[in-house]
């Protein structure tokens, strides 16, 4: 027996499953590499809240804490920590949102591809923001992140608008 036997070929396919082409899988690596980032970033951002809380807890029990300088410092590690919680948050939900999307490449219609679009057009708008509101305060890896997240978003857009993409996500599933 052929190894074809009792499948028809149809006209204008290759026999087999289509390869995913080289654009497309690229997408797919960046949400991959995004997520794991993201990852990284949060549990950075909380270490680093967490430090800064710690580094107060020797002045808590002296007889000056209560000296408006120690109350200024609180405040702010209190504040800081609460931003490094809300971020871990978000991180949280923009790397397993990344990690969906990359899951389904295999897949997914051309629904999953308007929504890597989507996510690739929303890091660009939250990247420059971003940058825009803490390049001048934040520190270098901050700038740093917003620059991988709209360099991340701008890849997807444009590797998903390709037409690679679209034939790929419009492609006939049998």
């Amino acid at each position: 027996m052929s190894p074809g036997f009792g499948y028809v070929q149809q006209p204008g396919y290759a026999s087999g499953s289509p390869d995913m082409p080289q654009r497309v899988k690229t997408a797919r690596i960046v949400l991959f590499l995004l997520a794991g980032f993201l990852i990284i970033l949060g549990l950075a951002a909380l270490a680093q809240a967490e430090a800064a809380q710690s580094s107060l807890d020797p002045y808590s029990e002296s007889w000056w804490s209560n000296a408006p300088a120690v109350e200024e410092a609180e405040q702010k590690a209190a504040a800081q920590m609460l931003v490094a919680q809300v971020g871990m948050i978000w991180a949280t939900i923009y790397a397993a949102l990344a990690l969906v999307l990359a899951a389904r490449f295999g897949k997914g219609g051309n629904a999953l591809r308007i929504c890597t679009i989507v996510y690739g057009a929303w890091l660009c708008v939250v990247g420059t923001f971003a940058l825009g509101l803490t390049a001048s305060a934040a520190p270098a890896t901050m700038v740093m992140a917003s620059l991988a997240e709209l360099a991340a978003g701008v890849l997807l857009i444009v590797f998903m608008a390709q037409k690679d993409g679209v034939a790929w996500f419009s492609r006939p599933r049998y």
